[in-house]
């Protein structure tokens, strides 16, 4: 193997190199990547389940997987999230509804609430209503579904068994050392889901959730979603959106709450713009720029996937940021270690939203020489979060409806302490306890 000596670049494996250069996001993304494709996917991080069926996730196939995803982002699209945005609004009040409970309980002093499992029973249940036609439940409840429960909590082992993929006389041992029990909670999730969607697919109904989309009868047969494939992306988007959401949201607040003087100027802003609550659209916030700039910022700092997502150079190699890497290389670029990095953003361990403003742009500004494409929480290229716009509009709207309805401050507690950074990463944010102090708007 070459030795290579890259400014911006790191070897972590004899096999494996990471980079911290905006250029990467590009060479490996992107569809340029190689000879027109982008780099490729490979089995040890992505193999699908044996005996399921595949997802848009861990269909390793380029063909196939663009096959899937024409298929599927009709759910996704600006117009789509705007036809479901009656369901997400639902459940964001929902979320606001039992904070408010929670202060009114509390009295006048406000109560200290940890935000964490509320955000995520919220993004649960609106994700498995989009993608099932149902809720599971957990934001009435309070509690967490036990099956999402288990799937939340197996993230962590699904990374560990990724790793040990590297290693496949480990990687056998450890299979033949799972115990059935486990096994049989696999199956007996799948069992779950395949119910859930074929209670679904019984209702005969034209409401705007992600399985209407993949069948509309004006699609040919042949462009529709197969019932396996239903099966598999409905489970996939239901775990994948409720994490990066819970994530996200989780990190935004976390910034912003210890950053009075920006959290002040985002009150000002939602609360001018919106005298009712029921005025908080999707289509309304478009003329928020500050709202935006605090997502974003928050985007930048807290990372729902902070790693770098392995990719695999094509066997005859491939190039990435001028440099050759030989074949069958992975290759990542590091979204935390740009973001924070001092050469391609200004002052970058400070939450400065202005960043993001208009005129941020502009050479009299500090922040003028930011690298902005060096911030890609969604990744690039066909491999893309297909469930951006959703995402997005997520984020957006419960961020304003709290800023809307709370009057929000710094926990005086360990939890409300936090340090977004000193939480694990195993591929996704290991979430601890945030806790922040509530109350309802004096006016």
């Amino acid at each position: 193997m070459a030795i290579f000596a890259f400014d911006l670049e790191t070897r972590i494996a004899p096999d494996e190199l990471s980079f911290t250069d905006p250029a990467a996001i590009e060479a490996i993304y992107s569809s340029r990547g190689a000879g027109g494709h982008p780099f490729s996917k490979s089995a040890v991080w992505h193999a699908p389940q044996p005996g399921k069926p595949v997802s848009l996730n861990n269909t390793l196939d380029e063909g196939e997987h663009r096959r899937m995803r024409m298929r599927m982002e009709g759910a996704f699209t600006e117009k789509a999230v705007g036809r479901q945005e009656g369901i997400l609004r639902g459940y964001v009040d929902g979320l606001v509804g039992r904070f408010r409970a929670l202060v009114e309980k509390a009295g006048a002093e406000g109560v200290v609430v940890d935000i964490v499992p509320w955000l995520t029973y919220m993004a649960v249940d609106a994700m498995g209503d989009l993608a099932f036609g149902e809720a599971f439940g957990c934001l009435e409840s309070g509690e967490m579904d036990r099956w999402i429960g288990w799937v939340f909590g197996s993230l962590k082992a699904m990374t560990l068994v990724a790793t040990l993929r590297y290693y496949p006389l480990a990687d056998g041992i450890v299979q033949w050392c799972v115990p059935s029990s486990a096994k049989k909670q696999v199956d007996d999730l799948w069992d779950a889901i395949i119910g859930k969607v074929n209670r679904r697919l019984e209702r005969k109904t034209d409401r705007p959730d992600c399985i209407s989309e993949w069948l509309w009868e004006g699609k040919r047969a042949e462009e529709r979603l197969s019932r396996d494939e239903i099966y598999a992306n409905a489970f996939l988007i239901s775990i994948a959106g409720s994490e990066t959401f819970a994530t996200s949201m989780s990190g935004i607040m976390n910034r912003l709450v210890k950053n009075p003087e920006a959290l002040g100027r985002l009150k000002n802003e939602v609360r001018k713009q919106f005298p009712k609550d029921e005025d908080i659209t999707l289509a309304a916030m478009k003329g928020l720029p500050y709202l935006n700039t605090v997502i974003w910022e928050g985007l930048r700092m807290s990372h729902a996937v902070p790693v770098g997502l392995p990719r695999l150079t094509p066997w005859e190699g491939g190039t990435v940021c001028g440099q050759w890497i030989p074949g069958n290389t992975f290759v990542n670029a590091h979204p935390l270690s740009i973001s924070l990095s001092p050469k391609f953003f200004h002052l970058p361990l400070e939450f400065r939203p202005e960043r993001w403003l208009l005129e941020a742009t502009k050479p009299s500004s500090p922040f003028f020489s930011n690298n902005r494409n060096g911030l890609q929480p969604f990744s690039i290229g066909p491999r893309s979060c297909i469930g951006r716009p959703f995402g997005l509009a997520q984020i957006r709207l419960a961020l304003a409806k709290m800023v809307w309805m709370f009057d929000m401050e710094k926990a005086d507690t360990k939890a409300g302490g936090l340090r977004w950074e000193d939480q694990k990463t195993f591929t996704v944010v290991e979430k601890l306890p945030y806790e922040i102090k509530l109350k309802i708007r004096e006016s």
